[in-house]
């Protein structure tokens, strides 16, 4: 049976309170042990006293509040602590499992109370024969609940899971913005057929297919997290496809040219402009040390020198799995040449600080276009032929688009360090590796072009390893 009682709380009895003695029948409720007896009064506070034949002696100080008034409180038998009660009602009752469950009813009212402690009881007996799913309780608990306390929920799983602050915090921008879209105010006002209809308005603004793909990512995993902790029955949004970024040309990633390359050095020795907060000096440093490495801006920006391992045999860049898209720690080697300059770069920097002295990232692009411009300036210069000035123009050389529709970004320098490796010859398996692919297939797919062609004399080893064909004299002729 469901019972009631409030919790009592003791405390010290006041230095140099008043304390009174009276003495009054032992309650019927009361239990008395070894002299003592304990028993609930009217408040529900339980009080105790020390027993005498039929009589229980009372305890209480007397003391002034801050008021000026006087307060008169109850001592346990003893008479060095005070008691009170909550103004709230307790329940004591047992759940489906078998166990005593004890909680607040939150009403001063004992009917009130009775009622709703016999009512958890009454519940507890229909979950434990299963006529109550507790399944279908929880949802709808949750479906109550303000969708921003489960916004704050996922990202706080995100969290516990590890990542970058500053990646959650993208997350849930992009959350809130579908939500504001749909004016969702609980989970199960979630829809399909909203986030459709903002993708389709963010379309018509011509934003990129890979900002479209980040936001409907981020999205579909709040959606998903819902429905796998049981938070929504469904994931609403599993048939919401994310557009292929691959397809919007508009933002599709040209490497650059060794030549190109070649250009920039020169440009920025010649023409030594601070940049970004970083000096040219510095900026040749992060575009080799990009190229070399397809670290991307993120993991360069997060680089401390303590990460830098600049051994004479393998210098490498340690990359914790916490700052890396894959969530896995990595190792980029660097040439000799490269790891020396580093070395002198960061001679005089502590080991928890940045490598490269990066004002902003999303600063990088600009800057790098900035010092290809510059580049292009110094090549058109260096003709000093008229008309091959003027066929020069005409290209795309050192271009920030060229004439295929490909930008140059500063995650171009990552694209640029596979690329290479594709045109030097490097094993796909290799490339796949320092470009840390999920998969063989995604590597292939963004550089198997570059591949050198080997399916040309493909059928002339074959023919090598199977040889010549033997002549057996006393064989017949065929036919």
């Amino acid at each position: 049976m469901a019972s009631l009682y409030k919790r009592t709380h003791r405390k010290p009895a006041p230095v140099g309170a008043a304390i009174t003695k009276s003495w009054k029948p032992i309650p019927a409720n009361a239990v008395v042990t070894d002299g003592v007896a304990v028993w609930n009064d009217r408040t529900g506070c339980q009080r105790s006293g020390i027993v005498s034949g039929d009589q229980v002696q009372t305890l209480f100080a007397t003391i002034t509040t801050g008021r000026g008034q006087s307060q008169s409180l109850p001592l346990d038998h003893t008479g060095g602590w005070t008691l009170t009660a909550d103004r709230n009602y307790m329940a004591s009752y047992t759940d489906a499992s078998g166990a005593r469950i004890r909680k607040s009813t939150k009403t001063t009212d004992k009917a009130t109370a009775q009622r709703i402690a016999n009512k958890w009881e009454s519940d507890a007996r229909l979950r434990e024969t299963g006529v109550i799913d507790e399944l279908a309780e929880k949802l709808a608990m949750h479906a109550a609940r303000p969708i921003e306390e489960h916004i704050a929920a996922f990202i706080q799983f995100r969290a516990s899971k590890g990542g970058t602050e500053k990646h959650r915090a993208r997350t849930k921008r992009h959350i809130e913005e579908f939500r504001e879209a749909g004016g969702w105010r609980r989970i199960t006002e979630i829809d399909a057929d909203a986030v459709t209809k903002h993708v389709g308005e963010m379309m018509s603004r011509n934003a990129a297919a890979r900002t479209i793909q980040s936001k409907l990512q981020s999205i579909k995993s709040f959606t998903k997290w819902l429905a796998d902790h049981h938070r929504l029955h469904i994931n609403p949004l599993s048939m919401v496809r994310k557009p292929d970024p691959n397809a919007d040309r508009r933002h599709e990633r040209r490497m650059l040219l060794p030549e190109e390359w070649q250009w920039i050095v020169t440009a920025l020795d010649q023409q030594p402009i601070d940049r970004n907060s970083m000096s040219a000096h510095e900026r040749v440093l992060l575009y080799q040390t990009a190229i070399q490495t397809g670290l991307r801006a993120t993991e360069l920006a997060e680089l401390t020198r303590s990460k830098l391992i600049l051994l004479r045999g393998t210098p490498h860049i340690l990359c914790d799995a916490a700052g890396t898209k894959n969530r896995k720690p990595a190792r980029q080697f660097l040439d000799l040449n490269l790891a020396n300059q580093l070395k002198d770069h960061v001679a005089t920097k502590h080991p928890t600080a940045s490598v490269f002295g990066i004002g902003s990232q999303e600063e990088l692009s600009r800057g790098l276009r900035a010092d290809l411009a510059a580049a292009r300036k110094l090549w058109l210069r260096s003709f000093t032929d008229e008309q091959e000035r003027i066929e020069a123009d005409a290209s795309d050389f050192l271009q920030r688009t060229n004439h295929d529709g490909a930008h140059l970004v500063f995650h171009s320098l990552r694209h640029t360090c596979g690329a290479w490796l594709a045109m030097s010859g490097a094993h796909v398996k290799t490339v796949q590796t320092i470009m840390r692919h999920g998969s063989i297939t995604l590597t292939m797919d963004r550089y198997g072009h570059l591949f050198p062609g080997e399916a040309e004399g493909a059928a002339s080893k074959i023919a090598a390893m199977l040889g010549k064909p033997r002549q057996h004299a006393n064989l017949p002729a065929l036919g």
